[in-house]
């Protein structure tokens, strides 16, 4: 398949967010998008960007070299992992860490062509659309209970005149730590972070032969499941038929129509958002 579009944009000073592919862009072999997991240590301790842009950036260094390798989706995995902790070992070296710190981590999709078909490796809530040569729909998509559950809790706080995320983030610390806890464990979800258990999570789907195939980060696919904008039939129409960048500023017109998260709720006004479409 090759390259029909792509964008990534941040919704702050510092885009945590990232996205890459191997072959060229007529015929792409491989094709990945991060969404580093905002912080909530209240400070970063990885350089002047974000611990999760610092996680996305070495992770991507990494899969750049793999992807491209005659390698199962699982063995890529295996070596991306040890790579970040290689990674994160050095950069901790004389760093003092808080007990409860939470250490950077992202959110992973990608998609790889073999003999028999595409192949994608999925950690975290990123998403994925498929469409197939019949026409029919193949997804992974977030759980978004939590975040749902977040949105209408935030939203209370914001009827009462608290509009600062910062202020958000540290009174839902507790209970955002406490998810986070659940990461890469029996019963709870899966993440990529500098931690070997994280190369035994990963979720692995059979594409097939799709003709056309959407990658994204759940900000981008707020459009669907925050302001109901798309369907993921439409949402993966629209991104073919007028491209990705402009379902981006379709959806941040939305969000900028609605600054306060009053209309649609949710924890912020916007999230990074990275998309990747690949067509026949």
């Amino acid at each position: 398949m090759k390259l029909a579009g792509a964008v990534t944009q941040g919704s702050g000073p510092v885009n945590e967010d990232g996205w890459g592919f191997a072959g060229d862009k007529g015929e792409v072999s491989v094709a990945w998008v991060f969404d580093g997991v905002t912080g909530i240590n209240g400070r970063n301790v990885l350089g002047s960007g974000s611990d999760a842009a610092w996680l996305v950036a070495k992770a991507d260094a990494r899969l750049r070299g793999l992807a491209g390798l005659d390698l199962p989706l699982p063995a890529i995995l295996d070596r991306l992992v040890a790579g970040l902790c290689a990674d994160w070992s050095a950069a901790r070296a004389g760093l003092e860490l808080a007990e409860d710190f939470d250490p950077p981590a992202a959110c992973l999709i990608l998609a790889k062509r073999y003999a028999d078909g595409w192949k994608a490796l999925r950690l975290g809530d990123s998403c994925l659309v498929a469409r197939m040569g019949d026409g029919t729909l193949m997804t992974a998509l977030p759980d978004s209970g939590f975040d749902h559950w977040l949105a209408a809790e935030a939203r209370k706080r914001r009827d009462a005149g608290v509009l600062d995320v910062k202020k958000l983030l540290a009174e839902f610390r507790p209970q955002l730590l406490a998810s986070r806890r659940s990461r890469n464990t029996a019963g709870g979800y899966g993440i990529l972070e500098a931690d070997a258990v994280a190369a035994k999570f990963g979720e692995y789907l059979d594409l097939g032969w799709p003709r056309e195939l959407l990658i994204c980060t759940d900000g981008f696919y707020r459009g669907v499941d925050h302001y109901e904008m798309f369907s993921d039939e439409t949402l993966i129409a629209a991104c073919a038929a007028r491209g990705v960048a402009r379902v981006l500023a379709e959806i941040r017109a939305v969000e900028a129509g609605d600054p306060s998260c009053e209309r649609f709720p949710r924890f912020k006004p916007a999230d990074d958002a990275t998309a990747v479409l690949l067509g026949s």
